[in-house]
């Protein structure tokens, strides 16, 4: 008991460095919650009220390129798709005719 007095003592009376963290944690939460409340609803109308291009416009250059390469690798992926598709189906029409001269021959 008397370790937990001089331990107590020795700090001077100042509150312990996880006390501090934690009450900071909490303040700083409190502030950037009550922010956020406040101006999500303003960027949300903002948001709402642009068109797609104006908002690509307004958007920062790096987010606006990527928009761009996503779109062309998009793109890039629906032809790639396609050929796949057109490949699958000449396969299928292969064997299909190979099933029908098998048949004929039966």
């Amino acid at each position: 008991m008397d370790s937990w007095l001089l331990r107590n003592d020795s700090d001077g009376g100042r509150p312990r460095s996880g006390t501090v963290f934690v009450g900071g944690f909490v303040l700083g939460g409190l502030i950037i919650g009550t922010l956020g409340c406040v101006y999500a609803p303003q960027f949300s109308k903002a948001i709402a009220a642009a068109d797609g291009k104006e908002l690509m416009r307004k958007l920062p250059k790096f987010i606006y390129d990527e928009e761009k390469a996503l779109e062309k690798t998009r793109k890039v992926l629906a032809l790639k798709i396609e050929q796949l598709n057109a490949a699958i189906d000449d396969v299928s029409a292969q064997l299909r005719s190979e099933d029908a001269s098998r048949s004929c021959e039966l």
